[in-house]
């Protein structure tokens, strides 16, 4: 990327979801701000859905390629897949579920603001099952999530970034990992391609190549 004028100068306003930024984009934020010194960023992190036209933010990040309407434009920036998974000391008190169904009898710890939160839905090859889940604590934020896991709270469905570090030693245990699960598609949420502005231009695209050059799966644009 070549220096930008003076045109491409001042502040960016961006909302992303806290968890998926703090564990996936912080560093490249970073980066991106070392690279571009007479760009300014306003990061409000919130995993709530902010409206950036109403709100009058540049870009928004978020798990979702719905659009508010017509003028938005979305751009993929990952893919993160999920893992059913509980500490060893929670599975050896309640029992380790062999089946999807078996969830009906433990405690499931929701995060709220997924569009899976009330039901759980698995598949493997022609078979799917979708559980209805119930537990004890609902909260806004995949970190909580995996914070109670780590106590042995009970079991969740979380992205596999926020808790690989604790599957290969063994503080967590994957379940069923036969079974597919869901999967979150992270976008990047603008006004139309026309009326990009080089700064916003640029950070898009910064975030794009690294987030290609760190994770496995292939990013494109919608």
């Amino acid at each position: 990327m070549g220096p930008l004028n003076s045109k491409s100068m001042g502040t960016l306003r961006v909302a992303a979801p806290m968890t998926t930024t703090l564990v996936c984009l912080s560093r490249t934020i970073l980066k991106f701000l070392a690279q571009f010194p007479d760009i300014k960023l306003d990061l409000d992190l919130n995993d709530r859905r902010v409206d950036i036209v109403r709100d009058g933010f540049d870009l928004a990040i978020r798990g979702s390629d719905a659009l508010e309407d017509s003028s938005l434009t979305a751009r993929k920036l990952m893919t993160l897949p999920h893992v059913l998974c509980a500490s060893p000391q929670y599975l050896e008190a309640a029992g380790t579920p062999t089946r999807p169904e078996d969830l009906r009898g433990h405690n499931c710890i929701r995060f709220s603001l997924s569009g899976h939160a009330d039901v759980w839905e698995f598949h493997k090859g022609d078979e799917r099952v979708s559980v209805p889940i119930n537990g004890r604590y609902s909260v806004t934020t995949s970190l909580a999530v995996r914070d109670a896991l780590l106590e042995g709270f009970g079991l969740s469905l979380i992205p596999l970034r926020y808790v690989d570090a604790h599957l290969a030693p063994g503080n967590l245990v994957s379940l069923f990992p036969e079974w597919a699960k869901v999967e979150l598609s992270v976008y990047a949420i603008y006004r139309s391609r026309h009326q990009l502005s080089p700064k916003l231009r640029v950070f898009i695209e910064f975030v794009v190549a690294e987030m290609k050059q760190s994770l496995s799966t292939p990013l494109e644009p919608t």
